[in-house]
Parts: structure tokens; C-alpha cells; sequence
């Protein structure tokens, strides 16, 4: 009885060593691909969250100002909240966008 062996062989890749596209620099700085991109990604959620926590703030105080001549119990405590919520959101939107300038112009070189 005969057992043919057969050697394993690793297959040839057919992508360049490098990868299919051009290896990235790091060190480019603003002109790094696909940052534009995120940019815009970036500030249109910042934008997006600063429009709800303007929302929150118009809305908490109408909720304060109407709720309780309606009627509704704790309507005055629950328009405060929002209008804490978004003047809170805003100012961690400020200070998020602040630390990532701060952060960058340090370690950009």
C-alpha cells in the first residue's frame, strides 16, 4: 500500500507586499486622506447635538414658564432640567471642540 504525501506550498499573494493601495504617511499632518471627510463628519454632529441642546433649553423653559399654570405638578423642576441639560450640552460640545484644537496644536508638531 502506497500513501501519497503532499506537501503544503503557501500560495503566492496576488496583492503587492505593500497592499493594494500606497502606504500612508502619518507624518502629513492636514493633508492626510480622508480628513476633509472627517472634518465635515465631525462638526455637522456637533452642529446636530448643539441644535438639540438649543431645543432642550426652549423647550425646558417652556415647560417651565406653561407647565405649572396648566396644572402639571413638578412641571417647573422637570423645565429646569432641560433647560440645565442643554445649556450642559452646549458647554461639553465647546469644550470637547477645544480640547481636540488644544490636543492637535500640541502634538502636531
Amino acid at each position: 500500500m502506497r500513501i501519497l504525501s503532499v506537501r503544503w506550498r503557501p500560495r503566492q499573494p496576488s496583492v503587492p507586499p505593500d497592499g493594494p493601495l500606497a502606504p500612508i504617511d502619518i507624518e502629513d499632518g492636514r493633508n492626510a486622506p480622508g480628513l476633509d471627510a472627517m472634518e465635515s463628519l465631525v462638526n455637522s454632529i456637533a452642529m446636530y447635538v448643539l441644535v438639540g441642546g438649543l431645543a432642550a433649553v426652549v423647550i425646558g423653559i417652556g415647560i417651565a414658564v406653561v407647565g405649572p399654570r396648566l396644572g402639571f405638578q413638578h412641571a417647573r423642576a422637570i423645565g429646569i432640567g432641560g433647560v440645565v441639560g442643554g445649556v450642559f450640552l452646549g458647554a461639553v460640545v465647546g469644550a470637547a471642540a477645544m480640547l481636540v484644537n488644544f490636543t492637535y496644536s500640541v502634538f502636531s508638531g
